[in-house]
């Protein structure tokens, strides 16, 4: 499986298979070497407060759109240029909640960014 790594020092993004490792040491196509934490994504799994709060400061903008009667995106923007989308639906219409569409959006974007942007949390 390829899994999206950013060098910590010119913003490239890479394709890096992940190896079940952990620590992946990584070379970027401007040739700088560093090295990626692979944090497993889990739909259930909590942000640490540490990571969530260096992942928060790094964010420029947010923006959210309601896709649907049922669906909600949160789009978020980082100081390198980077942009990580997250999602929520609900089954039925009559459920829609635009604050907790928001909410839910937001968590799942802030893990995926988790993912993406490790080399930049350790």
């Amino acid at each position: 499986m390829l899994i999206e790594s950013i060098c910590p020092k010119c913003g490239e993004i890479n394709q890096v298979k992940e190896t079940g490792e952990k620590l992946l040491f990584v070379k970027c196509k401007n040739n700088h070497f560093y090295d990626h934490v692979v944090i497993p994504y889990s739909r259930t799994a909590e942000l640490k407060d540490d990571k969530r709060k260096k992942l928060e400061e790094m964010i420029v903008e947010k923006k959210f759109h309601r896709m649907s009667d049922k669906s909600t995106i949160c789009l978020l923007i980082f100081e390198n240029g980077y942009e990580v989308e997250g999602r929520s639906t609900v089954r039925d219409k009559a459920d829609f909640r635009m604050v907790i569409g928001k909410d839910k959006a937001y968590e799942q974007a802030l893990k995926k960014a988790l993912v993406a942007l490790g080399a930049y949390l350790v």
